[in-house]
């Protein structure tokens, strides 16, 4: 079923997705991050943590997690 899934179209809108998500939510990361009061830093780390959490354990072919 996933080999079905994956052609070159598909990864080239998947990576454009991608990083388009990581465009808008870098910013939006590094603000939590220094209103929190615990850093630039800690937003960024924080933003790859979930990222990483919502890609394994979220989300189906038509839901963006």
């Amino acid at each position: 079923m996933l080999l079905n899934y994956i052609s070159t179209r598909n990864i080239r809108g998947d990576a454009f997705g991608g990083l388009t998500a990581a465009v808008v939510a870098l910013p939006m990361a590094l603000a939590f991050g220094v209103a929190s009061g615990a850093g630039a830093a800690a937003g960024l780390w924080g933003a790859v943590i979930i990222g990483l959490v919502a890609a394994l354990f979220g989300g189906t072919s038509t839901l963006i997690s």
